[in-house]
């Protein structure tokens, strides 16, 4: 819509009653927009959104908007030609939280001055919120009646989000706590934990408190409005139970059988949030399903991994520095560290090989051993580490020092030694340098032949289509590659308090807000629906410290956060550097205009980045991106991280796509076509394939691309829970004879574990191209034990 004015603030003459003027030229046409909600203190707290203004005949109109808080009235003005008082428009709100509203009037000449040619209408609407909202509103009213929130610290637990609540993702709901919250709860503060469920999952949500050394939970279970009940005392329900690591056996018998599948999850998130674990660690584990020795360590190996083999750097070339080396894990899924190194290191499977991980414990490895691959597709060499945590050795350890064995009490002395020195975790097996791209495709596998040029030698070498090997120990220890050398960089954990972080957040929006001022003319307003903030923060790190209170930052200056889908956090390695971009759709609904900041952690400051000509302002909307020329010129002004992040996913932002797709394209890093094959794969499987009591997922990918990450995020599988599986094998084009080379004609096979009765229905998944909806094929069954 259009913004081509600057905030003025005037009196609105209202007109009540009715003339037959009629203009054959533009008229000047004022519309006064008065928004109430359903929960009455959203009226100060929510702006509304015009959507847009169209005529009887569907016709969009161009307007400018602003908005005078004090009266808070949205003022809207625009021209149209040949009006009477008869003229019908109708104009489209929205609000977060709320449903769309559709409004039809008519507006009229001010009967007060005959000589003001202008037409006026005030509107006076009122908005319903939708049933997530109302429900996340309620069971937070509800919680904070029962245990009180000014009176300590509050963690809540939920599933909301891409869980489906009356057949709708349930974003609403996560809206609804944090706004009912008041402020005690955000995503930058940490204390939001979302576990990530299929669609098809129970919505359940979990309050916590701790006052002192007391932990005390309450659950809402399946969407319920009323808390579970865990015990009757003179006939009056208890709803609270303690959730302290040192609980008796007899509270946590009495949490399992209340908590169900739930008790270790959330006493393990709310114990590690309660001794101060990192935000980052809290949203990997909560990724997971839980905290426990395998995320705890996995996050330890990426900090190891950076320390002793940090990305190669180029300090020649613009955006300076560039890494020339990127990381693979090679993982044996079935042990929580390959979780956390997907979330760290951003090697997701679906990212060009990033990661590959299969049962190969035949060869010597374990599932808590794990490889990395610092690969330089310059001289097709690279340096392979293996690292591992030994459960046995460091919980004999723990017991040693404190003379306890409960899980939870593990976790707190895992945590506080992964504050101390996180290498203390962690074991380096083997430490080679110069494997080449033979050992390389190995390891890896492809699907496809591959040519593979060293760009230093100026040598080609074809690689076959081959079958993955995974961590093949044995075939790794028979190479006889020479030992690598450890860099010994020094690991921070910063020092900026959550306040500090906060105010990166604010300058960051209030610097974007001045340059399209200045540039465009443009205010930007808060909780604008055309309005998306794409950052790396909560991801990327300064001087060892997670960024995610800049979150609450922007959205205390702009109202943009994640459960609008209007701040989106992108997928990044830790060592990345910090940015925003805040990008504008346009009334035409192409233009894309973006501001790009980063922060420079030298000086503390935050820099905006211009092109070659000057503008701050540039568009990243498809008419920049279908000219070489203006791409060229736009890309460098990101060319500190994430041009092709950034404009993949604000343009697929850009035309409204489902709130869960979103996710997928951020937990992918990128909006691509290739992601979305994943998304109808997991539609597929919900619609014709769901899960019934005891049961869950598991997935082995074969034919292995960024359709793989969709199917993570969205199936709920992940190689640290044993559940998803990659195994890139050759197409039968590339090796006719061979029975295994399936690639390409199966995207993956579908595993309906039965974990009661040990038995799972299996389903292989073809499809005619990356892009056709999948068809399921040679249905069977297996016997066994799940991993």
């Amino acid at each position: 819509m259009g913004r081509q004015c600057f905030m003025v603030f005037m009196v609105l003459l209202v007109a009540v009653a009715l003339t037959g003027s009629v203009s054959a030229a533009d008229t000047n046409c004022e519309v006064g927009v008065d928004v109430k909600y359903e929960y009455a203190d959203d009226n100060s707290r929510i702006n509304p959104d015009i959507n847009y203004i169209t005529d009887s005949n569907g016709t969009k109109i161009n307007f400018t908007k602003t908005f005078d808080p004090a009266a808070n009235i949205t003022k809207l003005i625009f021209n149209y030609q040949n009006i009477t008082n008869t003229t019908k428009f109708k104009i489209k709100v929205t609000a977060p939280g709320y449903r769309d509203l559709l409004h039809e009037f008519t507006i009229s000449t001010n009967p007060l001055n005959p000589l003001d040619t202008k037409y006026y209408a005030k509107l006076q609407l009122r908005m319903n919120a939708t049933d997530a909202y109302k429900l996340g509103r309620e069971i937070t009213k509800k919680a904070d009646q029962i245990l009180n929130f000014s009176s300590g610290n509050v963690l809540v637990i939920t599933t909301a989000g891409i869980v489906k609540y009356r057949n709708d993702t349930s974003e609403d709901v996560i809206e609804g706590i944090l706004n009912q919250a008041g402020g005690r709860v955000t995503y930058g503060k940490g204390n939001l934990l979302v576990i990530r469920k299929s669609p098809v999952d129970p919505l359940d949500t979990f309050f916590i408190i701790q006052r002192g050394a007391t932990l005390l939970g309450v659950y809402f279970k399946n969407a319920s409005t009323s808390p579970v009940v865990i015990k009757t005392v003179n006939g009056k329900a208890v709803y609270t139970i303690d959730l302290t690591k040192n609980m008796t056996e007899a509270n946590w018998n009495l949490l399992v059988s209340k908590y169900g599948n739930h008790a270790f999850p959330v006493a393990s998130l709310a114990n590690a949030w309660v001794q101060g674990a990192p935000s980052d660690l809290l949203r990997a584990a909560a990724f997971h399903g839980h905290m426990c020795l395998g995320t705890i360590s996995g996050y330890a190996m990426s900090l190891t991994l950076l320390k002793y083999y940090p990305p190669v750097m180029d300090f020649t070339n613009p955006g300076s520095p560039g890494e020339i080396t990127s990381y693979v894990t090679v993982g044996v899924p079935g042990d929580s560290d390959d979780d956390s190194l997907l979330m760290f290191l951003d090697t997701t499977p679906g990212k060009g090989g990033s990661y590959s991980g299969f049962n190969t414990t035949a060869t010597g490895a374990d599932t808590n051993l794990v490889g990395f691959i610092r690969w330089n597709p310059n001289t097709l060499k690279g340096d392979l580490i293996v690292m591992k945590f030994d459960k046995e050795a460091l919980r004999r350890q723990f017991q040693q020092q404190t003379g306890k064995n409960t899980e939870l009490e593990f976790n707190a002395w895992l945590i506080a030694k992964l504050k101390q020195d996180p290498t203390s975790l962690i074991t380096i097996v083997r430490e080679l340098k110069d494997l080449n791209v033979t050992h390389y495709y190995y390891l890896l596998g492809t699907e496809n032949p591959v040519n593979a040029t060293d760009k230093v030698n100026n040598i080609t070498y074809q690689i076959p289509a081959q079958i993955a090997h995974g961590l093949d120990m044995a075939y790794i220890d028979s190479l006889g590659l020479s030992n690598a050398t450890r860099e010994n960089n020094t690991l921070s954990w910063g020092n900026l308090t959550y306040n500090q972080i906060k105010q990166i957040g604010i300058d960051a929006a209030n610097l974007a807000k001045q340059l399209f001022l200045t540039e465009k003319g443009i205010n930007l307003e808060k909780d604008d629906r055309d309005l998306v903030v794409l950052t790396s923060a909560g991801y990327s790190r300064v001087n060892g410290q997670d960024m995610s209170a800049a979150w609450d930052g922007v959205f205390d200056v702009l109202g943009s956060r994640l459960s609008r889908a209007t701040l989106l956090p992108v997928h990044r390695p830790l060592w990345k550097p910090l940015w925003f971009t805040f990008a504008l759709r346009g009334y035409d609904g192409m233009t894309m205009d973006a501001v790009y900041i980063y922060y420079d952690p030298t000086t503390g400051q935050l820099v905006a980045s211009n092109a070659s000509d000057g503008k701050f302002v540039n568009d990243i909307g498809p008419r920049t991106l279908n000219s070489t020329q203006l791409s060229n010129k736009i890309s460098k002004v990101f060319a500190k991280d994430g041009w092709f992040n950034i404009q993949s996913i604000a343009n697929a932002w850009r035309n409204d796509p489902p709130y869960d797709q979103v996710l997928t394209f951020l937990f992918h890093d990128h909006a691509c076509p290739g992601v979305s094959p994943g998304y109808l794969i997991t539609e597929y499987i919900f619609n014709n394939y769901p899960l019934k009591e005891d049961e869950n997922y598991i997935y082995l990918g074969n034919t292995i691309y960024c359709k793989d990450d969709a199917i993570v995020y969205r199936l709920g599988v992940s190689p640290g829970q044993g559940t998803y599986f990659n195994l890139r094998v050759p197409g039968t084009e590339n090796d006719p004879e061979n029975e295994y080379a399936y690639g390409g004609n199966i995207e993956g096979i579908l595993v309906i574990w039965d974990n009661k009765n040990k038995v799972g229905r299996l389903l292989s998944l073809t499809s005619n191209g990356h892009n056709s909806i999948p068809v399921t094929v040679r249905p069977m069954m297996l016997k066994g034990r799940s991993r």
